[in-house]
């Protein structure tokens, strides 16, 4: 007398290749809309309802299911960003290691190289400038956890540029050019976050420098931050601090 074996468990059926892409297009669009409404209105401004029906979608879920909570989709706007921006840094960090490798490179021409990601960004497209607004609240909005996303995304690309800066400031303490390279990034993220308020300025001409000179705009911006950069320091050193 035979046993029959028991039939095999079904394998769990793939999801089909237009479910996917569309799930993705979906998580994309979350993205995109999370973007535009942070950037608009902030973090705290909208509530995730308000999101998804940017988004175009009817499920009120449709966050949960993709991102787990705001901090998750918080995070994934953040690495959307990032997305857009490491190229560019790529390019900017090549383009001055080849010059320190020429010699001659000035801290004003790093300053000009250093900041273009984030100009280059915020003059591609509608999108771009939400995303430099966005980075902007970051600075201050979300605490911790906006902060924290910040500065993991950020700091080793301002650290690698203040590496070179060091180069050309021996002079200077490394403590003291690593804070300001965390200034001129929130100076440079709010400057151009806050620029069209140069088109409400009548005095002085701003208005229209703003609408029809943008590149003397970026080279005053340019000279601001090297000034900032060079200036003697008036304080000691940072104290090194023992870990306990």
């Amino acid at each position: 007398m035979t046993t029959a074996l028991p039939p095999s468990p079904a394998a769990p059926r793939a999801k089909s290749t237009r479910g996917a892409a569309g799930e993705r297009a979906t998580r994309d669009n979350i993205i995109r809309a999370a973007l535009t409404l942070f950037a608009k209105h902030g973090i705290d401004g909208v509530s995730l309802r308000q999101i998804v029906a940017a988004a175009g979608q009817s499920n009120p879920s449709a966050v949960h299911y993709h991102f787990q909570s705001k901090d998750g989709l918080l995070s994934a706007v953040v690495d959307h960003v990032n997305e857009q921006l490491q190229p560019l840094q790529r390019q900017a960090m090549d383009a001055l290691f080849a010059a320190q490798a020429q010699g001659g490179l000035t801290v004003r021409e790093l300053v000009s190289t250093a900041i273009m990601p984030f100009v280059t960004l915020y003059a591609s497209s509608y999108e771009g400038r939400m995303a430099i607004r966005f980075l902007s609240r970051l600075t201050w909005q979300r605490d911790v956890v906006g902060q924290s996303r910040l500065f993991d995304s950020a700091w080793s690309y301002w650290r690698d540029v203040v590496v070179v800066l060091h180069a050309l400031m021996p002079q200077q303490s490394i403590d003291v050019l690593m804070h300001r390279g965390v200034l001129v990034g929130c100076t440079l993220l709010h400057g151009l976050a806050d620029m069209s308020i140069l088109s409400r300025q009548t005095s002085f001409g701003l208005s229209d420098m703003f609408k029809e000179h943008p590149l003397v705009l970026l080279d005053h911006l340019c000279d601001f931050v090297t000034g900032g950069l060079v200036a003697p320091t008036s304080a000691p050193a940072f104290p090194r601090v023992q870990a306990a």
